[in-house]
């Protein structure tokens, strides 16, 4: 009895730093949900009356991106909170989320450095760090 506490004692100390990473990345995953909803909603506020075809399409694929991202970084969000929520009862979690992240997050700051807002990369890289060491941690549970 004594030796299973123990096990879940120290499962759970394993599981505390990916535990508040998680939630880090859930709560900057909605910021970046709810300002990419406000540039979208921006976006379509936007008038085109005198304005050229070139420059309507380059606002209409901004449009569409944001609306994606928008809703792609509510998703990541709303699952972190449901991992971080499963790290707090001590439930370990499968690492496939973060894998996904990450693919996610190399997508946008690729997306950033296309556009040329090499302002956009510096966030995306940090969430890839914590995605990494989270994928590394949850790697170190048995």
């Amino acid at each position: 009895m004594e030796n299973q506490l123990d096990e879940k004692a120290v499962l759970r100390a394993q599981l505390t730093n990916p535990r508040w990473m998680t939630l880090t990345l859930a709560i900057i995953c909605t910021l970046f949900a709810l300002f990419t909803l406000l540039g979208a909603f921006f976006l379509f506020t936007l008038s085109t009356k005198g304005v050229g075809a070139d420059a309507i399409h380059a606002l209409q694929i901004a449009r569409i991106l944001a609306s994606v991202f928008c809703v792609l970084y509510a998703i990541f969000a709303l699952l972190l909170f449901n991992n971080y929520s499963k790290l707090r009862k001590g439930i370990a979690v499968p690492k496939m989320l973060y894998f996904a992240l990450s693919v996610f997050v190399i997508l946008s700051a690729a997306n950033s450095i296309f556009s040329g807002q090499l302002g956009g990369v510096f966030l995306p890289l940090i969430i890839l760090l914590f995605a990494i060491k989270i994928i590394l941690d949850l790697g170190k549970i048995k």
